[in-house]
């Protein structure tokens, strides 16, 4: 049909209908899958359009249907899956979209509300599987009334994949679109909701009454019921794209692929299995055929029946048949039986293209059979029989080409092409290494000409193209398994289910457990699927192996967990604890005990573990808790002694050992910034000495980095650039800090088909781009499988490295990640990708060779005991800063100010407040130091607490502030080259600096109220001295009270005048805090008006040094009131009390 309305073209704009969204969740308890997705930039046409589509070359014409069949989708067809996705709020079933976690408005566009519909907003899909069942979809479009003027829609339909439908966009003064379309013959709908170039506010698209109505000249099957060998089949099993097994202890097993129309059934000796399919309507079949083919093994037997009519065939090794059964006109059996028959040996058999044909048209016959619940722990499910391994990784290899996917689906020639492509640079690099695989390349080069002689045969068949693709596919494996470094002998990994929370925090506490799994081993990668677990533990879960230098002893984490827990707050006494074992899972012992969760061990070179740990105290500021912080710890050999040596304020994660013996984390470093980005990677000494930025610190995209691993016999590392509102997962990177330390330069991207999250993808509603520069092109496998990922990379070098991989989209807070996403596979940076294991029922992860390395070498402690408690900082020459520091008199650095960053003691953010600063960490100001000439500074500080310095002019003004921190440990003595200098940069030659050339200077205590950090102490007494007089609390001059009288959390005065003061505060976007990179002069006294009021002079007001030291001092303390997180604390502080401290520094 003719568009109908504007001719107005519109174009998707960089961060709106360019990531379109796309949810896998099953109306089966509200269960939700997030699959990000991104589509190319493309020019729609607005008002209305219907586009004419031919659906299914077997169904020739779509009967007329009456109005009053039509079922509402929102009621839950029986037999229809449904999965959603949006980029904000909860998805509506006959209400509107919601706030996350409150209900829906009734459904309303214009003036009319609707009883039934679906509540959606954009960006956003909804995918409805239609299974050929039905023969018309209606609905009305529209945005939800908001008042009027609100919102900005483009609505779109897509049938199989191509667009039937176009309209917007629209507000909610719009009245609703009829959409009533053909869908006969149609496997899927898609209802898309675009936002209109304005961003998503406000952007709710309703479906009002969305229905269908079923075909009714479509035959209706029911679910099928299969035997293995006599017994009724449990559930199946579905694993990921659709992949589903049946097996039980050491029968005949089956695996279903729905949407490939075929089953494959793996039989040993005599043994039978029968699949029964019931016709559920009155429509008797003429014929039923299907194709069988042996795949694997001996032969069998085949039996294709309706009711006593039979026609069964032998087939062997390789042979492919057909067979037809004519249904007599008197036959009464309404169900279709397919039976496969062992005859000797092992054979896996393949079904395909079951059909009927009725009325001269033919119809598939689905094999949809039951389906288990999910359960946890999940069951294990026996070894697979050979055929069906072989099904999996074929399989595998389908949905990474999209052969048959529903989205971005390629033909067998461009998934030999791709493969052939990408084959070659695998070739081309092996040959270059002089790995042994002429003769493999030689029949790789036959097959490229069977492409180019088969691309040129008109009458090649579809069986002729599937044969070559799977041809190309087994030598494209084996040629990956060829490589020398694949050559790895067993590997070890961990089965476990994906934490209950997806966040970067929660995804490693106890408290967020959910049962299953255990430590495995895999003896025979690439050849064998079979695996065997290490040793018997109670019901819980493992994660993070390691495996000695000698391979001899495997460390890990377990949790006992029973159940999932119902929340975080309910199981916080669930935690993870530290246990070793002999590599063949011999002499179990666990090391580490205790309220703490102790996770992610590492065996350090010297003998003893580094690993993660909740022993440092505290929560992280920026969301609802409890989360408690991990940071850096160590061990014994055998778990004695755990000691923190990392002070930071907030979490940590993945320690890993780089080849100079180096500690390589994770670090979360976002004090006075904004909470989403800067996880990046930090490096430090074996004792938690000399922490440094490695890489990241101030950048925005990626959000952050995670899981770094050296690279073998290299400088570079290995990691994921993941989200931060998820589990660990996304795309694979190497980073080379030779090329700079921040942004996109030092980055290598090694699995390019994945988007970094968060940043260049969304995860759900979660979206952080400010980091993105222009809107990325979205790569096929992206758009195949929307927010397909991986994770924990082994490097086996810069080119090749073992790695989880999901096909499942990454799902981010509050959800739970599908519990069997991550299979193991062996990638290459050419794009080739083989899987090596994969569990149906649950993830598999850290994949480890099971074989000695190489031992970094031991870098000893550098720490003086002749300094206590405390240590030593030395810097060169604080000028040298990056940014550049002002020039000019009244901007020479006569002072440092020591301030000690407070960890937060309670749960939830802003809760309590410490100040206006929104979910800022804790300030006390331990004091001054002095500056000389040169730039140089020479002092002692307290060691283990984390402290942060700010440059200060001859006022004693902070010039420069850190937004980091850093920390001592006991005697150690750390250098730097200036404030914040460019890590290119090298310390110049000259003559020995003057600060180096006297002893360390000790800090010169801060005013009264400064440690503690008291406003009351610090600043009240000299608003009391100058300024009540004036601004009391009886008729203040300007209304402006400046007494300390206590006034909502805090007091009037400081509520008067912290607003006078900039500071620095985690903002809605990074710039809006002038971040990543703190430029001089934007914060505290010498950017404030009261400054400026100040030193002019106010009302003839000359102020003590004294008293200006203590006004400057708090403003440059980030403008904070409280000292103290603890609330009893705060009630004794607003009163003007004071207090001996903070309970946790």
């Amino acid at each position: 049909m003719a568009s109908v309305g504007s001719d107005r073209t519109y174009r998707a704009p960089i961060h709106g209908a360019r990531q379109l969204l796309e949810a896998s969740s099953r109306m089966n308890g509200g269960r939700s899958t997030t699959r990000p997705r991104g589509v190319r930039g493309c020019a729609l046409k607005l008002g209305c359009r219907f586009i004419g589509l031919s659906l299914l070359a077997l169904v020739v014409h779509a009967p007329a249907v009456s109005a009053q069949d039509a079922e509402f989708v929102s009621d839950g067809i029986d037999g229809m899956s449904m999965r959603h996705e949006q980029e904000w709020g909860d998805f509506g079933l006959n209400t509107a979209a919601a706030a996350p976690g409150r209900p829906g408005a009734p459904l309303r566009i214009g003036d009319q509300t609707y009883g039934k519909g679906l509540g959606h907003h954009a960006n956003g899909e909804i995918t409805i599987d239609l299974g050929n069942q039905y023969g018309e979809f209606m609905a009305l479009a529209g945005v939800q009334w908001q008042g009027g003027g609100k919102g900005s829609v483009v609505f779109r339909v897509l049938v199989d994949g191509r667009t039937a439908f176009e309209c917007g966009p629209m507000s909610d003064s719009d009245p609703p679109r009829e959409i009533h379309l053909s869908v006969a013959g149609a496997r899927e709908l898609r209802l898309v909701a675009l936002d209109g170039g304005d961003g998503i506010a406000c952007d709710m698209a309703n479906w009002a009454e969305a229905r269908v109505v079923r075909d009714p000249s479509v035959p209706r099957f029911g679910t099928a019921r299969i035997d293995l060998h006599g017994q009724p089949a449990p559930p199946f099993t579905a694993g990921p794209t659709g992949f589903a097994i049946t097996a039980e202890g050491s029968g005949p097993q089956v695996a279903t692929m729905a949407s490939a129309g075929m089953f494959t059934v793996a039989v040993c000796g005599s043994e039978e299995v029968r699949l029964v399919v019931p016709l559920d309507s009155v429509t008797r079949p003429d014929s039923v055929a299907a194709d069988v083919s042996v795949i694997q093994g001996g032969g069998a037997e085949v039996i294709l029946a309706v009711g006593e009519e039979r026609v069964a065939r032998r087939v062997c090794e390789g042979e492919a048949v057909q067979l037809v059964l004519t249904v007599p006109l008197s036959q009464g059996d309404s169900s279709i039986t397919l039976t496969t028959r062992g005859i000797d040996g092992e054979a896996g058999v393949r079904w395909r293209h079951v059909r009927c044909t009725t009325g001269g048209r033919t119809f598939p016959v689905p094999v949809v059979a039951q389906q288990r619940p999910e359960e946890f722990p999940p069951p294990s499910l026996p070894e697979a029989r050979a055929a069906i391994e072989q099904e999996l990784i074929e399989w595998d290899w389908r949905m990474q080409d999209g052969i048959g996917t529903n989205r971005e689906s390629r033909s067998w020639d461009e998934a030999i092409e791709q493969t052939l492509c990408r084959g070659d640079g695998l070739i081309q690099d092996l040959k270059s290494a002089a790995a042994p695989i002429d003769e493999l390349a030689s029949r790789w080069e036959l097959l490229r000409a069977a492409w180019s002689s088969l691309r040129g045969n008109p009458a090649a068949s579809e069986v002729d193209w599937e044969n070559l693709w799977r041809e190309v596919h087994r030598l494209r494996r084996r040629i990956v398994l060829a490589n020398p470094l694949a050559d790895f002998g067993p590997l070890l990994f961990v089965k476990q289910v994906p934490a209950s929370f997806s966040h970067q925090i929660t995804q490693y506490y106890g408290m967020c457990a959910r049962p299953g799994g255990g430590v495995f081993v895999l003896e025979n990668p690439g050849s064998s699927l079979r695996c065997r677990q290490l040793t018997a533990l109670p019901t819980g879960s493992c994660q993070h192996p390691e495996i000695s230098f000698d391979a001899r002893r495997i460390l890990f984490s377990f949790c006992e967990a029973a159940t999932v827990p119902p929340d975080r707050a309910s199981a916080t006494d669930r935690v993870y604890h530290l246990y070793e074992m002999a590599a063949d899972g011999s002499d179990l012992r666990q090391l580490t005990d205790g309220p703490y969760d102790d996770f992610s061990p590492r065996y350090l070179p010297d003998g003893r573990i580094l690993f993660l740990s909740t022993r440092r105290g505290g929560y992280h500021r920026c969301g609802q808790g409890p989360c408690p912080v991990y940071t850096l710890a160590v061990a014994n050999a055998d778990g004695s002694d755990p000691t923190v040596i990392s002070f930071h304020e907030t979490h940590e994660w993945d320690p890993a050992v780089l080849n100079d013996g180096r500690i390589i984390y994770t670090r979360w470093d976002y004090v006075d910034r904004h909470a989403v980005y800067y996880q990046q990677l930090w490096t430090a000494r074996p004792d938690g000495s000399n922490a440094a930025a490695y890489y990241g610190n101030n950048t925005l995209n990626p959000v952050g980095v995670w899981e770094a691993r050296p690279v073998p016999d290299s400088t570079l590392v290995m990691a994921t650039a993941g989200a931060h509102h998820a589990m660990t997962a996304g795309s694979i990177i190497l980073l080379d800090v030779d090329r700079g330390i921040d942004g996109l330069g030092p980055v290598t991207r090694i699995t390019p088909d994945v988007l970094f999250p968060e940043s260049e993808s969304p995860v759900k509603q979660w979206h952080a781009p400010a980091g993105v520069t222009s809107s990325p092109v979205v790569p096929a496998e992206q758009q195949r499988w929307p927010g397909h990922c991986y994770r924990s990379p082994y490097p086996l070098s810069k080119d090749y490295f073992l790695a989880a991989y999901s096909f499942d989209a990454l799902i981010g807070e509050p959800f739970a990640n599908t519990t069997n996403m991550f299979g193991i596979y062996l990638v290459d940076r050419f794009g080739n990708k083989e899987l090596l294991y994969r569990d149906l029922n649950i993830s598999s992860l850290w994949p480890t060779p099971l074989r000695p390395r190489r031992r970094p070498p031991v870098i000893p402690s550098l720490a003086e005991s002749t300094e206590g408690n405390g240590g030593i900082f030395f810097v060169q020459n604080v000028y040298d800063s990056w940014p550049a520091l002002p020039r000019g008199a009244e901007n020479v650095i006569e002072k440092l100010r020591i301030v000690q960053v407070l960890p937060k003691s309670t749960p939830h953010a802003n809760n309590p407040r410490v100040g206006l600063a929104n979910a800022s960490p804790g300030k006390q100001v331990l004091g001054t130091v002095p500056v000389e000439r040169d730039g140089s500074a020479y002092f002692r500080a307290p060691a283990r607490v984390p402290l942060a310095f700010q440059a200060l002019d001859r006022h004693g003004m902070a010039v420069q502030t850190m937004r980091s921190l850093t920390y001592l440990q006991p005697g150690e003595r750390a250098s730097c080259i200036g404030c914040h200098e460019h890590r290119g940069s090298t310390p110049s030659p000259q003559a020995p600096v003057l600060a180096s050339q006297r002893p360390p200077s000790s800090i010169t205590p801060a005013p009264e109220g400064s440690r503690p950090l008291s406003y009351p102490i610090l600043v009240q007494p000299v608003l009391d001295r100058h300024c009540v007089r004036c601004h009391g609390e009886t008729a203040p001059e300007g209304g402006i009270n400046l007494t300390g009288s206590p006034a909502g959390a805090f007091s009037a005065s400081y509520n008067a005048l912290a607003p006078l003061v900039p500071f620095s505060e985690w903002k809605s976007t990074p710039q809006a805090n002038a971040e990543p990179l703190t430029q001089p002069n934007l914060f505290g006294a010498r950017a404030s008006k009261l400054t400026s009021l100040l030193v002019g002079g106010h009302e003839g007001v000359v102020l003590s040094a004294d008293e200006m030291e203590r006004l400057v001092t708090w403003m440059d303390a980030n403008a904070l009131f409280y000292g103290s997180f603890d609330p009893h604390d705060q009630q004794r502080q607003q009163r003007g009390e004071r207090i001996l401290g903070p309970p946790l520094e």
